[in-house]
């Protein structure tokens, strides 16, 4: 586990992906509050990522710092950035307005009109690098809804690489990355690519800003590797 940042009032840690925040339901492996109660036993989740998202969850080491830090996520305060690779080619930045609604199974989707239970959603995606069938993004939610990076890039066309359930739930090869490379049928990716990489807040305290940055994971970085590699080679 590594800790990102910690000090009498917050942890921030660099949650890998594949790790539930907080526990969930029947058998699983110990998630990450588990592990940060193991070093800090009052440590109390301030937000959480999907299972297969990693990068920056903060920790509140009291609660009046949790309460502090709830207060800045409820109003907007919060600010954050999600790197993602997602499929096609995203020529331009897109501020995306669109209100989301529970649907079966755990999902979200785009609401219509002015549906009861809808909840208003914004992010802004930027393209960061470009490959043709891939396109690297920085994405900036406005707000905090479940699923929401996610189901706001497959309404723009341009879904998370692998998305089980917006998008395609076939992992990666090295091939589809690159084609010229000598080991075309290695998986190099099996998760959604998406990676909480910076969060900056007030710090509970109540005196100046708490900024994180979670570093890029191996395999994301990996397939980045990949697609600059078949651009390099390819033939003009």
């Amino acid at each position: 586990m590594r800790i990102l940042h910690q000090d009498t009032h917050v942890l921030a840690i660099d949650k890998p992906a594949g790790l539930l925040t907080v526990p969930g339901r029947g058998a699983e492996a110990p998630a990450l509050s588990v592990q940060v109660r193991e070093i800090a036993p009052e440590a109390i989740p301030v937000h959480r990522l999907d299972r297969d998202t990693s990068g920056v969850v903060l920790f509140a080491a009291t609660r009046a710092a949790h309460r502090a830090l709830n207060a800045a996520f409820e109003s907007r305060r919060a600010e954050k950035t999600y790197l993602a690779l997602a499929r096609g080619d995203l020529a331009e930045e897109q501020r995306v307005d669109l209100p989301l609604a529970a649907a079966r199974g755990g999902r979200v989707r785009i609401a219509e009109g002015d549906e009861e239970g809808a909840r208003e959603a914004q992010t802004r995606v930027e393209p960061k690098e470009r490959f043709g069938r891939y396109t690297f993004c920085a994405c900036v939610p406005r707000t905090g809804r479940t699923h929401q990076i996610r189901v706001h890039l497959a309404a723009l066309g341009h879904p998370l690489a692998i998305d089980p359930r917006y998008g395609d739930d076939q992992p990666l090869r090295v091939g589809d990355l690159w084609s010229g490379s000598p080991d075309p049928d290695e998986v190099v990716l099996a998760r959604t690519p998406l990676h909480a990489a910076a969060l900056r807040i007030p710090h509970p305290r109540g005196q100046g800003w708490l900024w994180v940055e979670s570093p890029l994971p191996d395999d994301i970085a990996r397939c980045l590797d990949l697609l600059r590699a078949a651009r390099r080679y390819s033939v003009p």
